[in-house]
């Protein structure tokens, strides 16, 4: 995943994928690409404008995100149960527990 900041030289078509403002000639957009590797030696690549402030919405998110895991107290009401299968059965059981609000796996449970 490659994020690249670019200069609109004419007005574009496409617009932002998160909020679908669009770009007029001089803006400041950013162009994020993924490529993806398939099992049949088929590669596919798609390509998504974002503007300057739904990107700076995101990383904020993101830095924001990271640090309340670091403070999550893992309340009792949001704990989930991961479920398996049991290996030549067809019945599931427990296999972990974890916290819905910041994902980390909870040893012991409560």
């Amino acid at each position: 995943m490659s994020v690249k900041r670019l200069v609109a030289k004419r007005k574009l078509q496409r617009k932002c994928i998160y909020c679908e403002t669009g770009f007029k000639k001089g803006d400041v957009y950013y162009k994020q690409r993924h490529i993806y590797d398939c099992e049949r030696k088929i590669i596919a690549a798609y390509e998504y404008l974002i503007c300057p402030k739904c990107k700076w919405q995101k990383e904020s998110n993101n830095k924001r995100f990271d640090e309340f895991k670091k403070v999550c107290r893992h309340p009792s009401e949001f704990e989930k149960t991961e479920y398996g299968y049991i290996p030549g059965e067809c019945v599931m059981e427990p296999k972990y527990s974890y916290c819905g609000l910041c994902g980390e796996i909870l040893i012991g449970g409560r």
